[in-house]
């Protein structure tokens, strides 16, 4: 008996299916074996050198990635990507982001990372930090909205800090879309070094793209909230200082001065941007890189 149309298209799309996810099986278990091979090196001697290791198998992963991800057809990049991560081994800085490829201008500028639906779905069930306490993994819309996802997927020394979110279209096409206005930094505050990131979800790819954000001003009654906490603080760090007392309950004190003040700046950021002059043209600026992926 010959297979019903719709049982017959049920039963290429799980053949389909289960050929794409091979590759992306196959990828993994290579990923895994590196990095444990690293590990094991590292283990026996704190001081060994796996660098050639580790890039020779960064190579051969990257070329894993481009048969599965391909090649990208969306100016300003570059139609080939590299490996998005810098290293295979825990200790170092740039492990464990996101399977996916970099694509980035000759000067750095812009850049967009992809990785499939399959390769998502796989970096996204990992414990890891960035996720909410909870022991179901977070939805890719929930994910798109949290800048520790960022932090740890494409990031690479520094966290994403958002400053607000930019209220977007979802281009041609795609299934989800997300902007935000945030800085990369090591520290707290006012960050001038604001970028566009921007993810869209099309077909069964992620695209994550940074770039800066040309238009962003900052919001003097926002400045002043920061400078105002910053003299509290610096009188509370003196006090510290000051005797050699070294009085941890003072530095305890001015860490939350800190840390509130970072707190209460970007919360007046996110307040007042919707009413600033430049803000129509930020999100026109975020739109713009969230439609280039309408046409991939």
């Amino acid at each position: 008996m010959r297979p019903a149309p719709i049982a017959l298209l049920l039963l290429l799309i799980g053949l389909t299916a289960a050929h794409a996810a091979q590759p992306e099986a196959d990828y993994i278990a290579a990923r895994d074996a590196a990095i444990a091979r690293i590990a094991r090196i590292e283990a026996k001697n704190r001081d060994a050198d796996a660098s050639k290791i580790n890039q020779q198998a960064l190579a051969a992963l990257e070329t894993r990635l481009r048969s599965i991800i391909g090649g990208l057809s969306v100016k300003p990049y570059p139609a080939s990507g590299k490996i998005a991560y810098y290293t295979l081994s825990k200790n170092e800085v740039g492990s464990g982001g996101l399977d996916a490829l970099r694509f980035s201008t000759e000067d750095g500028a812009q850049q967009v990372c992809v990785t499939t639906d399959g390769l998502l779905a796989r970096w996204m069930r990992q414990p890891a930090n960035w996720r909410p306490k909870s022991s179901q993994t977070p939805t890719v819309e929930a994910a798109l909205a949290n800048p520790e996802f960022y932090t740890a997927a494409v990031g690479v020394d520094a966290a994403l800090t958002k400053t607000a979110d930019l209220p977007i279209e979802k281009p041609a096409g795609a299934r989800l879309a997300h902007a935000l206005l945030g800085g990369w930094a090591q520290d707290v505050g006012p960050n001038p070094d604001q970028e566009l990131v921007v993810a869209v979800l099309k077909d069964d790819k992620l695209y994550i793209a940074q770039e800066k954000a040309q238009t962003f001003r900052p919001i003097p009654a926002c400045e002043a909230v920061w400078t105002e906490a910053q003299r509290k603080s610096e009188e509370t760090y003196k006090k510290y200082t000051d005797g050699g007392s070294r009085d941890q309950k003072l530095m305890a004190a001015y860490d939350a001065i800190q840390g509130g003040a970072d707190k209460a700046y970007h919360a007046c950021y996110a307040e007042r941007l919707s009413r600033a002059d430049f803000f129509p043209a930020l999100v026109k600026a975020a739109q713009a890189v969230a439609d280039r992926f309408g046409s991939q």
